[in-house]
């Protein structure tokens, strides 16, 4: 079991990093290019997080494990190249949130605020500042962060449940026919 769970783990980790720089790249892209954070654009992220685990399921299955990989060995090899990825990806988003764009959680707010007298214009005061408060209870660098981590590891999973059922390569068996012979 110990051998199954290496072949699986340590060859994942590359991977992982490798997905966890493209997200790191996109994450800049969409930074500089001052796209909205909460547009459909911000959904590509989930696209560029499924390529990189396929690409992941396909390279191991065919580099490490001879070209054969059940689905648990593919899911498991998402999940871990996933689980890297994220863990490389959170630690950016807490450096974005506190060093490269510090403002993040007031423009956050700020939205949030706009949306809420957009919905209900007759709103008091009383109850825009109490839902602000709450608002802001989860926009501090930590709490982005934690649910950022979290948001990326439910994503790794369910990405890679759907992709490991294309991903993975049962060995085929091969029947030998003997020829009868007749003396």
């Amino acid at each position: 079991m110990e051998d199954q769970k290496k072949s699986i783990i340590q060859p994942s980790i590359m991977p992982g990093v490798f997905l966890g720089i493209a997200l790191i790249i996109f994450s800049l892209i969409m930074y500089l290019l001052d796209i909205n954070r909460q547009s459909g654009w911000n959904y590509l992220s989930l696209l560029v997080m499924a390529l990189g685990l396929y690409w992941a399921m396909i390279t191991i299955r065919d580099k490490t494990l001879g070209g054969t990989m059940s689905y648990g060995q593919a899911f498991g090899t998402g999940f871990w190249a996933g689980l890297v990825a994220v863990i490389i990806s959170t630690i950016f988003t807490y450096l974005y949130v506190t060093v490269i764009d510090p403002g993040f959680a007031e423009e956050i707010l700020i939205k949030a605020e706009e949306k809420m007298l957009e919905a209900n214009q007759n709103m008091s005061d009383e109850d825009l500042d109490r839902a602000l408060s709450m608002t802001e209870m989860f926009t501090t660098p930590v709490m982005i962060t934690v649910l950022g981590f979290l948001g990326g590891i439910f994503s790794a999973t369910i990405l890679s449940l759907i992709i490991a059922i294309f991903a993975k390569r049962e060995g085929t068996i091969e029947i030998v026919e003997e020829e009868a012979t007749t003396e």
